[in-house]
């Protein structure tokens, strides 16, 4: 998910019991240094050869519901009511 979505939010990273396993008191990943940095458009577009204007739609329907945020995170029953879904 880092890889997509970009960093982890450090109170988030360091929120769970068993956070200091995976992430430095910094909130960066402990044992995986180097990571590419991939958003998930491009990736749609470059590995899975999806047209830009297919990649957007599913970007834009799956983003809102990874966002780290739970407060922002789009429910699936709201997602149900996406445009994207009516052309699938």
């Amino acid at each position: 998910m880092i890889e997509l979505l970009g960093d982890i939010p450090r109170h988030l990273a360091l929120s769970g019991r068993y956070s200091s396993e995976y992430f430095t008191r910094r909130g960066q990943l402990r044992n995986i240094t180097r990571l590419k940095h991939w958003g998930l458009r491009s990736v749609l577009i470059e590995k899975y050869k999806m047209s830009r204007e297919d990649a957007s739609g599913l970007v834009d329907f799956l983003l809102p519901m990874l966002d780290y945020n739970i407060k922002r995170r789009q429910s699936a029953q709201d997602a149900l009511k996406s445009p994207w879904l009516e052309g699938v």
